[in-house]
């Protein structure tokens, strides 16, 4: 028994007297120290007494992205006397719903973003917002006392009867468990741990809570980090001290990763193992490549809070799950539940304060799996875990397998009864069995079926299971039988079982052959990673039951064999060949020429050929200043001066194309012939009349400065202005030309900006971001590989025009205007109808790019414009060696569509998803080398665009570093280059922004666009509902 017997929040509050000012969480630059832990956490659990004062010590769900506020939030629970029930972003909306309904939740909280993503809040109404608080002016005087004995938390975990079943952990059980770990095993390495775990797993138990209860700082690690072995190992890079607690799987990806890497990546030093049993072989392989790591093995079930047994594992030993924590006993037991003699096998049993009190609103199998047991007038509480073992002579516990059907796959629990029970709902189903295999060395779910629908498709079952089940509970194999094998006494003979076939499953869409070569690699990557053969172009990773573990497996492949750096959200939205082969850099191999630093010609290129384009749109230009960006970088709090200057320094220094100077007469792009002196940093002091509450509109912060014309043979192609309005509230203001910068920029100047800063807050004057020589490389790549792309796309894109031409695209009505003068018109979407519109790309499988895109050449066939091409701006970025560079990556395609108005909006859709496909194919021939075979064929004028549509990517989101926040937006420009360009800006709730020449349109007829093509989009998503946008 520990003799600390205080509830974990209480020992957490007192860290807030010992070490106020000490950083308690921090989540991605954002901090909170023990005092504002505590403050906002005590407010919080006063608002839910205040504001719910019918529901004491009811129980709350929590769903939450990783960040600051999640300790705040369980904190102000456990305070409030409540219990929180954790629910997961993986989690189905059906399933959150039974978890919802099963623990009798009379309040959920989240953030506006998940909400949006789920919609939950639209079916169970009482959701509480957590940006929507508004806390009371004076707070309750005293909390409800906690007991021991009352529930601190509920975790759900998978159950045979079809339904989840909720683990009801005690707050004894917690500060029990947290003080075995901080007391016994900690000290053991003082390793730092942060958390990877996502709250409905017991893991997150012990990396959250135990380094609040230390005193020590909480790191809270991305959603999906353990998927991302470039963060993770990123992160322990960074903190040599730190440590990694996960599944067996994982680390064995982890230990590939690292030793396929050209980099030089760390593994951590510290490793916790435990979800499912450690192979021999990985235990080997770890001491191998970490010779001086110590390796823990943490048994236990979720009914054990989260561990009843550990072992620290030693090369050439046996793995074991070692001896019960202290204060605890194991035993093993028969069926009748008595110990079986030293050296027999039985069912592990635990017993001690870590053991739950049960099941919610499941008493019977709380009977079943729950008892007392009385020795020597001793009564303890025990769990029965269902899991077969034995004792060693030396005490220890050796894991044999399960006794039941349950099975753990990548940590997670699975009653297979309980997939097979969901897939007999669906109505083409009549039986179901559903069971593990082996497979590469991991284990796998395969469904045996019985349908009456023998051509049921497999991505329609993963559809159907989607809602209902967590996608680690899906089957990777679904095999159609005419009927179940039976022995002659009627049971199930699982001998006569097929094994799955490697041959490509049923999809509900033809096989499509590779395009290229580089489609064909892919594909073999496929079939590697998913043991199938003779698949498509457009079969999709999870469509053919891939997970996220073997998804890292298949980035890890791209890696080594193409040379491309895929992280898992990218993998994630274009799971397929065809869709990746837009994105990997098929370009970079072995034979590419290798780069010489040393080159004396290396700091005379010639330029990229973005570069080249808007040189030549600068130098014709009535009005140069078009072609240069703004941004405004909002500073709020406390303004450090040398820390913004020094930032900006360290970019200037490591983005050598910001100081580019261009020689026109050879054609040069000279980059970093600037010094960063020449790049001063000028300050401005402006009056605000209202004390700075409103910040000044973007016409009139430009309008403060005097920018001279850039000249960009003599004058540096960015400068930069920090104005004060209050001492509390700064503006940097950055101008720069778009040869060296483009949209995707801003959020990257961003990332590298806070980055400085907090490396500048924190002391640390030699940190360095990357290469210098990221845009420099890209030139020379370019050029090396022109030859052989620019011909093929050459043909395509000639080909492409042809058509154009032949389907009727005709842009001479309207000729190129002498002035530039132009406005802008903005509306945003609803958050409904934005949600509504991402649910049908989603539906569709396409994007809402393409929604968009195609919803705006509808909008153009009611005007004059119906019959021209529409300019589209596209970014290469991603197809360099890095996608987080700075400089030009943009690239004008040409887009036309002559589809009949009366066709339905889902079949344009599809015809303008096969046209994009096919362009973005061929997006890196530069827009002015084409135009030059377009004009010496005389098909010039009626080819050029006069309207563009434009779809770009968010504004990264604020970042608090100590008491100042910093937010990054880009000012549009008023000047219009083209008679029209709508502009969408993809963010929660997608903002439009057209941009129109005064010449061609008035403020009337915009506004009149924009309330048709806002009517069109209801049209197709939500017909009959009046959704409203704001207009700006």
């Amino acid at each position: 028994m520990m003799k600390n017997r205080k509830t974990v929040f209480e020992i957490i509050s007192e860290w807030s007297l010992k070490s106020p000012d000490k950083t308690a969480v921090e989540f991605n630059g954002d901090r909170l120290n023990y005092q504002q832990l505590e403050s906002q956490s005590c407010r919080l659990a006063d608002y839910l007494l205040s504001y719910y004062p019918d529901n004491k010590r009811g129980r709350i769900a929590v769903y939450l992205e990783p960040g600051v506020m999640m300790p705040v939030v369980l904190l102000a629970i456990l305070k409030a006397g409540h219990t929180y029930v954790p629910l997961s972003h993986f989690h189905p909306s059906e399933r959150i719903m039974q978890i919802l309904d099963d623990s009798s939740t009379f309040l959920l909280i989240s953030t506006r973003a998940m909400l949006n993503k789920t919609a939950i809040d639209k079916v169970f109404p009482s959701t509480l917002v957590v940006e929507d608080i508004h806390y009371p002016a004076s707070p309750v005087t005293t909390l409800p006392p906690v007991c021991e004995n009352d529930l601190a938390y509920i975790l759900y975990t998978s159950g045979s009867t079809g339904k989840p079943k909720g683990v009801a952990i005690e707050h004894r059980n917690l500060s029990y468990y947290l003080n075995w770990f901080n007391e016994d095993v900690w000290p053991e390495t003082r390793a730092t741990l942060p958390l990877t775990s996502t709250l409905s797993f017991a893991a997150a138990v012990t990396q959250l809570y135990a380094p609040l209860l230390r005193g020590d700082t909480l790191f809270i690690l991305p959603a999906d980090s353990l998927n991302e072995p470039e963060v993770l190992l990123r992160w322990h890079q960074q903190h040599p001290d730190g440590a990694i607690y996960c599944v067996p799987t994982v680390w064995d990806e982890l230990l590939r990763y690292q030793a396929s890497s050209s980099h030089a990546w760390a593994l951590p030093k510290t490793v916790f193992l435990s979800g499912e049993p450690v192979s021999f072989d990985l235990k080997e392989r770890t001491f191998q490549q970490i010779p001086d790591v110590r390796l823990f093995n943490l048994y236990g079930p979720t009914e054990t809070t989260a561990n009843c047994s550990f072992a620290e594992l030693r090369p050439g030993k046996n793995v074991t799950l070692g001896k019960a924590l202290r204060g605890s006993e194991i035993m093993i037991v028969d069926e009748s539940l008595r110990p079986v003699a030293e050296g027999e096998e039985g069912e592990i049993c635990a017993f001690g304060e870590g053991v739950a009190r049960g099941y919610i609103n499941r008493d019977e199998l709380t009977q079943q799996r729950f008892f007392t047991h009385v020795r020597a007038d001793k009564r303890s509480w025990g769990h029965r875990t269902g899991d077969l073992g034995k004792m060693t002579p030396e005490g220890e516990i050796l894991y044999l397998g399960r006794i039941d059907r349950q099975i753990k796959i990548n940590g997670i629990r699975i009653e297979p009864e309980e997939v097979e029970i969901v897939l007999r709902q669906h109505g083409d189903i009549d039986k179901a069995l559903v069971r593990p295999i082996q497979e590469n060395g991991r284990q796998r779910l395969v469904a045996y079926l019985v349908s009456r629908n023998p051509s049921l498709a497999t991505n329609d079952l993963r559809r159907f299971l989607q809602d209902k089940l967590p996608r680690a509970m899906h089957p990777s194999h679904f095999i159609m039988l005419e009927t179940l094998p039976k022995l002659p006494n009627g049971k199930l003979d699982v001998s006569r079982l097929p094994e799955p076939c490697p041959q490509r499953p049923e999809l509900g869409y033809p096989v499509k052959t590779a395009g290229n070569e580089l489609e064909q690699e892919l594909i073999d990557i496929w079939q590697e990673v998913l043991g199938f053969r003779e698949l498509g172009a457009n079969d999709n990773f999870f469509d053919l039951g891939g997970d996220s573990l073997q998804a890292m497996k298949a980035r890890l492949l791209i890696r080594k064999r193409l040379f491309s750096e895929i992280d898992y959200p990218l993998f994630f939205n274009n799971a397929t060949p065809h869709l990746l082969a837009f994105i990997v850099p098929y370009y970079v191999n072995d034979d590419e020429p290798a780069f010489n630093e040393n080159n004396a010609d290396i700091e005379a290129l010639s330029p990229s050929s973005q570069q080249r384009y808007f040189l030549t749109l600068d130098q014709i230009s009535p009005e140069p200043s078009a072609y240069q960006l703004a941004f405004r970088l909002t500073i709020k709090g406390p303004l450090d001066e040398s820390a913004v200057e020094w930032s900006i320094r360290r970019i200037l220094e490591g983005n050598p194309v910001l100081r580019t100077r261009f020689d026109l007469d050879r054609l040069q792009c000279l980059e970093g012939d600037y010094p960063i002196e020449a790049i001063p940093i000028e300050r401005l002091t402006a009056f605000s009349p209202d004390g700075g509450k409103n910040t000044l509109s973007d016409r009139r912060l430009l309008e403060l400065i005097s920018t001279p014309e850039t000249d960009v043979e003599h004058s540096p192609l960015i400068c930069f202005h920090l104005i004060s309005l209050t001492t509390q509230r700064h503006i940097l203001l950055g101008r720069v030309h778009h040869t060296v910068f483009d949209h995707d920029a801003i959020g990257l100047f961003f990332h590298q900006f806070v980055d400085y800063v907090r490396a500048y807050s924190a002391g640390d004057r030699s940190y360095r971001i990357g290469s210098e020589e990221r845009y420099l490389r890209y030139r020379q790549q370019q050029r090396c590989t022109k030859d052989q792309c620019y011909l093929r796309e050459r043909q395509f894109w000639l080909d492409k025009m042809e058509d154009y031409l032949a389907a009727g695209a005709d842009a001479t009505a309207f000729p190129l205007s002498d002035s530039l003068d132009g406005d802008n018109y903005w509306c945003i979407l609803s958050d409904s109808l934005t949600q509504a519109i991402k649910h049908y790309a989603q539906q569709h499988r396409t994007t809402p790019f393409v929604c968009m895109l195609t919803a705006f050449t509808q909008l153009l066939k009611t005007t004059n414009y119906r019959h021209v091409p529409i300019g589209i701006p596209v970014s290469n970025r991603m197809l360099t060696e890095n996608a987080t560079t700075i400089g030009c990556f943009v690239n004008m395609v040409a887009y036309y569509d002559d589809a009949p108005t009366q066709e339905s909006f889902s079949t344009l859709l599809a015809r303008s998803q096969n046209k994009i496909h096919a362009i973005l194919d061929n997006q890196t021939l530069p827009y002015d080398v084409l135009m030059a075979d377009v004009r010496a064929k005389g098909w010039s004028d009626k080819l050029r665009f006069p309207v563009s549509f434009n779809y770009l990517t968010a504004m990264p989101p604020a970042v608090q570093i100590n008491e100042t926040a910093y937010q990054i937006t880009d000012i549009a420009n008023h000047q219009a280059r083209l008679d029209l360009t709508l502009s969408v800006y993809d963010d929660e709730a997608l903002a439009l922004c057209f941009n129109y020449q005064q010449a061609a349109f008035n403020a009337e007829e915009i506004a009149a666009l924009s309330h048709q093509y806002h009517q069109i989009l209801l049209d197709v998503v939500q017909p009959n509902t009046a959704l409203l946008c704001s207009n700006l």
